[in-house]
């Protein structure tokens, strides 16, 4: 097809594209990232997981989330709305849980990964620690 004046494109993919595209994209960066970060040591890896995580730190900070139901609904809002996520959030300023129902990135995630169990478990591994990590920046337990 060929077109021979200019034509502006406007958006018309339904949410559930996006949420699908969005995380496919981003979960491919990560294991492409991932892949070649492991050649280069976990200091490396870890490394990289500190900066990365970083921006998203400095997010829920911006927002002025400071308790534990506070973090949980944001976290559950923002994974919603980008990743299609389906979530379940429950507590109080004392303690405060997230359940996925459906885990958007996860599912982008088992896709890239081509159905290998030892990446899956790398997967689990990194998320684990991810969630710590996420609320010890807040002063808080995560797991």
């Amino acid at each position: 097809m060929t077109t021979i004046q200019k034509e502006q494109i406007k958006p018309t993919w339904k949410p559930e594209q996006l949420h699908e595209m969005y995380s496919h994209m981003i979960a491919n960066n990560f294991m492409a990232t991932m892949s070649v970060l492991s050649k280069h040591g976990e200091e490396i890896i870890n490394e990289y997981k500190t900066a990365s995580r970083k921006p998203m730190i400095e997010y829920y900070k911006r927002l002025g989330v400071k308790t534990p139901i506070e973090i949980v609904r944001a976290k559950a809002e923002l994974e919603s709305n980008i990743f299609g996520s389906v979530t379940e959030v429950w507590g109080d300023d004392q303690e405060a849980h997230l359940t996925y129902i459906k885990c958007g990135m996860w599912d982008a995630m088992k896709k890239c990964s081509g159905g290998c169990a030892e990446t899956e478990g790398k997967m689990k591994e990194g998320f684990e620690t991810c969630v710590a990590e996420f609320a010890k920046e807040f002063g808080f337990h995560g797991e």
